[in-house]
């Protein structure tokens, strides 16, 4: 057998905790001064300020050098900042995007170490055979190709980096001694380091432990069962360790390998839309999404028909999960873009966190409005051949010059998001998003019977957050009618000059109650009966039956209402 792995020794882990904290000072500081330094220069009605991009490109290069030469961590939080839209201008997160293939893999020697501490057997014990060379490394490990002995399957197994917990927890404990340093000597309400560590910190043990990762894909295997566009790979649990794990072979095409795809002429427009459609579900159903979804994670499995692909998803160690709150809110940003209704919108992302106190909404919703005005229908590539000029200038001052940010939990969506979006343009640029989403807008909308239960219970919330009186009407109508009817109360009408305040009579000993006119609740009352009876025959002419009744009973009431209070 094997030696084990080597740990560090404790020379070695000073120097490095010098190096990257050294790193993470000057990187995280020139940030905050430049986001600090502009958005003082907009304070003072400034817009012309911007961040010094050269400047920026010079620390984040330096970064992305010595990320590679450190590795695992540090290599993870570059590819964590290249997501970063609210910190870091878009050229200055080009430097970062590089980063996730320019990771060295670790020598073949390393790797039988690892399986043989593992299993307690030798590779050959284990597999027919085992290639030499890696088929992809990432920053916490790498994949080699094999074939078991047990069984004869052809596998992918996938290997941990040496002392991953040490190194990690090292790194770890460096980074938040920084932050403790920054945020003890500078002003960071600009940016939630805190909160950044600790979803980060939560990804990577997440990630580093196989175990879990196997749970994950499992549960993504449950997920899919019933959708034949998307496929889950097998995993052989009999083999998951923590640093080890063999899963089956994908024996596919990179969805970013064009020039296979065109040869094998596949569909790629419907690539694009499976996999769009896959992470709509996530997000919006199942609230647990795969958070890493680069061209090297996603797969179209060769013995698909062209026009029918089929989508393999790999690597289940970064995944996020979206709360039910979070996911309401998610939807009513997503509605609000495919409606085009920028009040929505920024109303959906203040309530996610993504507008700080003080923001001026006013002047958000109406950038977006000019954003989905400008965007509206086009396709990806449209999008991108379009000239930038105001609107980029616009989407700029939307990030620096308003208290606007990304919250630490949606981080990984956000990155989520932003590759899916470069890998759909890049598959297809006459892909329309706003096509593919409209049918799931009239889902979330509950414009089918399939959401007729969920539409009933976000109906009645959305009316019990606007106005609990409604709901206590029929209540308050009876007790009304049997004082009527018992002369409790005697109605009146008091009918004002015009520009006199109408006089309360308190502490009436004959139990007069003074009614005044006021013609604008009686609009009011009159309009929600009008809505409540045009969307009542609108459900119901859509066979939504429940929701229709609903909106009748509330006609009802506020007809009866009217009727009273005249």
């Amino acid at each position: 057998m094997r030696k084990s792995t080597p740990r560090i020794n404790r020379i070695s882990q000073l120097v490095r905790s010098f190096r990257v904290a050294r790193l993470l000072l000057w990187t995280i500081y020139v940030i905050y001064r430049e986001r600090r330094r502009v958005l003082r220069a907009r304070e003072r009605g400034n817009y012309d300020v911007k961040p010094n991009i050269e400047v920026l490109i010079e620390v984040l290069t330096a970064f992305r050098q010595t990320a590679l030469q450190l590795g695992v961590l540090m290599i993870k939080l570059g590819q964590f900042l290249s997501a970063r839209a609210d910190l870091l201008p878009e050229q200055a997160l080009a430097v970062l995007s590089s980063l996730q293939d320019e990771v060295p893999p670790e020598p073949f020697e390393h790797v039988a170490t690892v399986i043989e501490q593992e299993y307690n057997k030798t590779i050959d014990d284990l597999f027919m055979s085992f290639d030499r060379n890696y088929t992809a490394a990432a920053s916490l490990g790498q994949v080699h190709k094999a074939v078991l002995k047990k069984t004869g399957e052809t596998v992918a197994v996938k290997i941990q980096r040496p002392n991953i917990e040490q190194l990690v927890a090292s790194d770890l404990s460096t980074m938040r001694f920084v932050i403790w340093v920054i945020t003890r000597f500078f002003k960071t309400d600009l940016i939630d380091l805190w909160g950044i560590f600790r979803e980060f910190r939560r990804t990577v043990y997440e990630e580093i432990d196989f175990a879990t990762e196997a749970a994950n894909g499992h549960r993504f295997q449950e997920m899919f069962k019933d959708n034949p566009a998307i496929y889950i790979p097998y995993i052989y649990d009999d083999y998951v360790t923590k640093h080890v794990l063999v899963l089956e072979w994908i024996d596919g095409i990179k969805i970013n390998d064009y020039a296979t795809i065109d040869a094998l002429h596949i569909d790629r427009l419907e690539v694009a839309k499976r996999t769009v459609n896959a992470y709509f579900y996530q997000f919006f159903e199942a609230g647990f999404f795969h958070a890493d979804p680069h061209p090297g994670n996603i797969f179209i499995k060769k013995d698909s028909s062209p026009d029918q692909p089929v989508i393999a998803f790999l690597d289940f160690g970064m995944v996020g999960t979206i709360t039910k709150s979070m996911k309401r809110a998610l939807r009513d940003v997503f509605l609000g873009v495919v409606t085009r209704n920028a009040h929505n919108l920024t109303a959906a992302l203040a309530k996610l966190g993504f507008i700080g106190d003080g923001a001026n909404t006013t002047a958000i919703e109406k950038a977006l409005e000019l954003l989905l005005e400008q965007y509206y229908g086009s396709t990806l590539g449209q999008v991108r051949s379009l000239e930038m000029g105001e609107i980029a200038q616009d989407v700029e001052r939307l990030l620096y010059g308003q208290p606007f940010h990304i919250p630490s939990q949606f981080a990984f969506t956000g990155r989520a998001i932003g590759t899916l979006v470069g890998v759909s343009t890049g598959l297809a640029p006459n892909f329309n998003f706003f096509e593919v989403a409209m049918p799931y807008a009239q889902n979330l909308m509950g414009l089918n019977g399939d959401s007729t239960r969920e539409t009933i219970q976000e109906l009645t919330t959305r009316i019990i957050d606007n106005g609990r009186i409604l709901l206590d009407l029929p209540r308050s109508i009876e007790h009304l009618i049997n004082q009527i009817e018992s002369g409790q109360v005697e109605v009146k009408v008091d009918m004002p000059l015009i520009g006199r305040r109408p006089r309360r009579r308190n502490g009436n000993k004959n139990g007069t109650m003074v009614i005044p006119h006021n013609g604008h609740s009686s609009l009011t009352l009159i309009i929600m009966f009008l809505a409540s009876l045009g969307g009542g025959i609108y459900l119901i002419g859509a066979h939504i039956t429940n929701p229709g009744w609903f909106c009748f009973g509330i006609a009802a009431l506020t007809a009866l209402g009217t009727l009273l209070r005249r």
